[in-house]
C-alpha cells in the first residue's frame, strides 16, 4: 500500500508540473509566428430617448428594429396642461398686441368728430362773448354801465377764446398716436408675450419625443400607460454610425498598433473584409495579470483597442464576433 500511495503522489505531481508547462511551451513556440489575426466583436453606441419632464407615456409610434429617420416621432407623452397653458399665453398676447395698435393710431374716427363739435359749439359761444363785450363797450362810453360790467364781459370773452383753443389742442393731441415712452413700455409687454408663448410651445413640444438622426430602434424600454420619470428611457435607438470593432492585442504587440491605422475587418457570415480605421486604444490593461509578473502570466496582459468602419455595413451586428487584422 506505500509503493501504491508513493506512486499516485508522484503521477499527481508529474501531471500538475506538465499541466503548468503546457502553456508555456506553447507560448514560447509562437514567439517566432505572432499571429496577424486578432479576435473581437462588434459594438454599439446606443443612444438612449428619455424626457425631459416627468409625464404618462400615451402613444409609441415606432416598432422594435424599426429605421427612423432624423425628426421622426418615436413616442408621445400626455400634453393636455401644455396645450391649455399654449392657449392661455396665446389669449395674453394678442391682448397685449390690441392694445399696442390702439396706441400707435390714435383715436378714432367718431372720437375725433366728436371733437369737432365741441369746438364748433365752443367758438359759438366765444362769438357770442366777443359781441356782448363790443356792446358793453359802447354803452360804458356813455355811463349807462358800470366799469365792473365791462370788465366782467372782457373776462368772459377771454375765456370763451381761451376755450376754443384747448379744444382744438385736444383735438390735434387725440389724432396723434400716444406718447413715445407709452409705446415702448407696451412694446415691451408684447415682446414679453410672446416669449412666454414661444416657451410653453417648446414645453408642448418636448412631449414629444423624436429622432435626433437616422438610426435603428434597438429595444422598446417602456409602454403606454407608464409614467415616465425625467431621464427615464423610453427607447434605444442604433445609428447608422455607431458601430465600432473592439478587438484584443497582447502587450508586446502594441507598438504596432496606432490611432488612425487602418485594418481588415471579416465579420462571421461574411466573405469580403471591410476597411474600418483604428480610432481608440485602452491606456490600461484589459486582463490585469497577477501581482508577480513571470514570462507566462505576461503574455496574459492584453490591451483593448477600438476601430470604426469606414462605409457603414449592415452586416455589422452588435456582439458580432469579428476578426481583425492589421
Amino acid at each position: 500500500m506505500d509503493i501504491i500511495g508513493t506512486t499516485r503522489k508522484y503521477a499527481f505531481y508529474l501531471a500538475a508540473w506538465l499541466t503548468a508547462l503546457l502553456p508555456a511551451l506553447s507560448l514560447s513556440g509562437c514567439d517566432s509566428a505572432l499571429p496577424e489575426v486578432y479576435q473581437g466583436y462588434a459594438e454599439g453606441d446606443f443612444v438612449y430617448i428619455a424626457p425631459e419632464t416627468a409625464g404618462r407615456l400615451v402613444a409609441l409610434e415606432v416598432k422594435k428594429g424599426e429605421q427612423v429617420e432624423a425628426g421622426q416621432a418615436l413616442a408621445r407623452l400626455d400634453s393636455d396642461s401644455q396645450h391649455r397653458q399654449v392657449a392661455v399665453e396665446e389669449s395674453h398676447l394678442q391682448a397685449e398686441l390690441a392694445t399696442l395698435a390702439d396706441l400707435r393710431k390714435g383715436q378714432r374716427r367718431p372720437e375725433l368728430n366728436s371733437a369737432d363739435a365741441r369746438i364748433a359749439q365752443a367758438r359759438q359761444d366765444a362769438k357770442i362773448a366777443a359781441s356782448k363785450l363790443e356792446r358793453y363797450k359802447k354803452i360804458r362810453a356813455r355811463d349807462y354801465l358800470s366799469e365792473f360790467e365791462l370788465q366782467q364781459a372782457q373776462a368772459e370773452s377771454r375765456q370763451k377764446q381761451a376755450r376754443v383753443s384747448e379744444l382744438i389742442s385736444q383735438r390735434e393731441s387725440s389724432a396723434l398716436p400716444s406718447r413715445q415712452d407709452q409705446i415702448l413700455a407696451q412694446q415691451a409687454r408684447v415682446d414679453a408675450a410672446r416669449e412666454a408663448l414661444e416657451q410653453r410651445q417648446i414645453d408642448l413640444n418636448k412631449r414629444t419625443l423624436v429622432a435626433a438622426a437616422p438610426a435603428v430602434v434597438y429595444d422598446v424600454i417602456s409602454h403606454p400607460g407608464e409614467v415616465i420619470t425625467p431621464g427615464q428611457p423610453v427607447l434605444s435607438l442604433l445609428p447608422q454610425d455607431a458601430l465600432k470593432i473592439r478587438f484584443f492585442v497582447p502587450a508586446r504587440r502594441l507598438n504596432s498598433v496606432a490611432v488612425g491605422q487602418k485594418v481588415s475587418l471579416l465579420p462571421d457570415g461574411l466573405s469580403a473584409p471591410l476597411a474600418a480605421e483604428v480610432n481608440f486604444i485602452s491606456p490600461k490593461a484589459e486582463y490585469a495579470p497577477p501581482v508577480i509578473y513571470s514570462r507566462q502570466q505576461r503574455e496574459r496582459l492584453m490591451f483593448m483597442v477600438e476601430a470604426v468602419p469606414l462605409v457603414p455595413s449592415p452586416a455589422l451586428k452588435p456582439g458580432l464576433p469579428v476578426e481583425v487584422k492589421l
